[in-house]
């Protein structure tokens, strides 16, 4: 689906010591409606540079596309040394195509220009002029930015037949002051804001727009000559604007597809196995390409065409799948939703920002599926994990629809085993180890492998041993069952060099040497934003360890089990016959670690090091 562009002043923040801010950032736009919407809005910013050499921060680029026009760019530079100011020429600003490896085809393009003569403390200043073409592609307004607002505003001045939505979201909204005026036959609505810091990302955070204070605007219906008619505003009136849009979509013929369809599920003999052979089936032979060049953007390909080509961005394999399952019989729909990097639901924001992605949904036995082909090994049943927890819009018929939330997996099905034989030789831990992967752990790892195969070895190895680095692995056999339900598999010859240590006539080793989360302790002193997972997840590790002839444990480690809202571990010790087997299992909970269960993580964080420093003494 098109991504609505949010405009972003840089593209890349280099942080720097020095710190500049942002005087005054506003935009005002101006609706009104004559048989047509004449829509613009009108920006203008001005900053404090503190230091010349942060070119990125008077480097401007205002992005745009086919359904908007950018026109009266003006900037200058006021150099205070000088007490003068420097105006931009327009021969300095370019347009240029925005590059996203990603996309195959894009309408995205940005105008680009440098502010003139910036020297340390300079202020610069910037305005240009956005005409929008779609009445139904209005934007959005950040009142925080990359550096830090003095004062920033939004107005919306429109005619008092438009009926206008909006809602706030992200922190600092009680910064944010409204106000609502008459100017003349215009209703006038404005947003002021003062003194917001400068956002600072932090790894592993949900969507900047989950933090960053925002509006979101956009025209519920209009008044033409004492006839009121709907425009957005609602979840129906969204869903008939993209019904309308598919109307021509499918005429052509589909005989090949109908035909492949069913030749593919003659030998299934449910609906679950038709789905699955046909869904695996378009994972495995559709190239994934996006297109977001004009109404491509939110209108699939033929579903035979896209047959014949075999590839497409998300809309063209949704279409293509729906139709494949149509033809074996199936109840099937079109679903719209926003991917876990958009945070708004339908009723919030019934417009085209609140979703980017297109999947199929099906019925079957009772029982809903979504199926999102675009993750090449996602399995059957699954959804791919940036559509965890969201709001999907089913489409049932031409005004019928379906808003259901999509579930979060069940970390009990995102699994790694590892199930290790061992023994020590001289000082060193050596044997195999045999690891199994299932559900998003399984697509998550193939996703990599198949980006990087040159590197699968090393993908694999990081699986195991990401948080001990002293493990040696030397890989035996791999198996990927890509399609399948089985996990995927590998075996490895392990090494851990100096495991034993020798203590006069003991022998001491710390049996536990798979350490997943051993470095997820949170400082919560520094992190202020709630941290993201792509997907709950179990780790499911067995040792079988041989133990040195002639000794014996002197004390095994008490077994030990900890359970929260948040993550469990559970830790079991036995001898047999000379063999320590040890059950490592551990799980977490959540997707989302917010700020307020920072202190409990951690204690379990804490606990869970506990086991891992567990040391057994081995005596003759």
């Amino acid at each position: 689906m098109r991504l609505l562009a949010v405009t972003l002043l840089f593209s890349t923040l280099i942080y720097a010591q020095e710190k500049s801010k942002i005087i005054t950032s506003n935009e005002t736009i101006v609706i009104s409606y004559n048989k047509n919407f004449d829509i613009e809005s009108s920006v203008n910013e001005s900053r404090l540079i503190a230091k010349s050499k942060n070119t990125e921060e008077y480097n401007i680029q205002i992005p745009f596309d086919s359904f908007n026009e950018i026109s009266d760019i003006k900037g200058s530079t006021f150099i205070v040394s000088k007490n003068k100011k420097k105006k931009l020429s327009s021969a300095f600003i370019g347009t240029y195509d925005v590059k996203q490896d990603d996309i195959f085809k894009s309408d995205y393009k940005f105008k680009n220009f440098v502010l003139p003569d910036v020297e340390d403390n300079s202020v610069i200043e910037y305005s240009y002029k956005n005409k929008y073409k779609e009445p139904r592609f209005l934007s959005s307004f950040r009142f925080q930015n990359y550096l830090k607002t003095e004062a920033s505003s939004f107005i919306i001045k429109c005619d008092s037949k438009i009926e206008i939505g909006f809602k706030l979201f992200g922190n600092f909204q009680d910064k944010i002051v409204f106000t609502k005026t008459k100017e003349g036959d215009l209703d006038v609505y404005t947003w002021e804001a003062k003194d917001l810091p400068e956002f600072e990302p932090e790894e592993d955070m949900p969507s900047s727009s989950n933090f960053m204070p925002h509006i979101i605007y956009y025209i519920k219906s209009y008044n033409d000559n004492g006839v009121t008619t709907p425009l957005l505003g609602t979840p129906g009136n969204l869903y008939n604007w993209y019904t309308m849009l598919l109307k021509d979509i499918n005429k052509v013929d589909e005989k090949a597809l109908k035909e492949k369809t069913l030749a593919l599920i003659k030998d299934d003999k449910n609906d679950y196995d038709k789905a699955k052979t046909i869904y695996n089936w378009v994972q495995y032979n559709l190239h994934y390409v996006a297109f977001e060049n004009g109404m491509n953007g939110f209108v699939p390909r033929d579903a035979a065409a896209v047959f014949e080509k075999r590839y497409g961005d998300c809309k063209d394999m949704a279409n293509l799948l729906n139709q494949m399952l149509h033809y074996a019989g199936l109840e099937s729909s079109l679903t719209w939703l926003g991917t876990r990097s958009k945070p708004y639901t339908y009723n919030d924001v019934p417009t085209p920002q609140v979703d980017n992605h297109m999947i199929v949904n099906t019925q079957i036995g009772g029982k809903s599926y979504f199926l999102d082909a675009t993750d090449k090994f996602c399995p059957f049943g699954y959804p791919s994990s940036m559509i965890q927890g969201k709001e999907a819009l089913i489409g049932k018929g031409n005004k019928d629809f379906k808003i259901e939330t999509i579930s979060v997996v069940d970390p009990n099905k995102n699994k790694i085993e590892i199930a290790l034989q061992l023994e020590f030789i001289d000082t060193n831990l050596v044997g195999e180890a045999t690891t199994l992967t299932s559900g998003l752990f399984k697509s998550d790892l193939l996703n990599s492998i198949s980006a990087y195969n040159q590197k699968t070895t090393e993908l694999w190895k990081y699986a195991i041993t990401a948080n001990n680095k002293r493990i040696a692995l030397e890989p035996k056999e791999t198996i990927k069952n890509d399609y399948s339900e089985l996990p995927s598999k590998a075996v490895h010859q392990l090494k851990l060099e100096k495991g034993l240590i020798t203590l006069n006539d003991k022998l001491l080793f710390k049996p536990i040497i798979i350490l997943p989360f051993k470095d997820a302790n949170i400082d919560t002193q520094k992190r202020k934003f709630s941290i993201e997972s792509d997907y709950a997840q179990t780790y499911d590790i067995q040792y079988q360890i041989k133990l040195p002839a002639g000794y014996k444990v002197e004390l095994l480690p008490e077994n030990k089990k900890m359970s929260n809202d948040l993550a469990s571990f559970d830790f079991q010790y036995k001898l047999e016959k000379g063999i320590l087997k040890v059950s490592q299992k551990i799980q977490t909970k959540k997707i989302i670690l917010e700020n307020k269960d920072f202190d409990q993580w951690n204690t379990f964080i804490k606990e869970l090091n506990k086991q891992y420093n567990q040391s057994i003494l081995l005596i003759k």
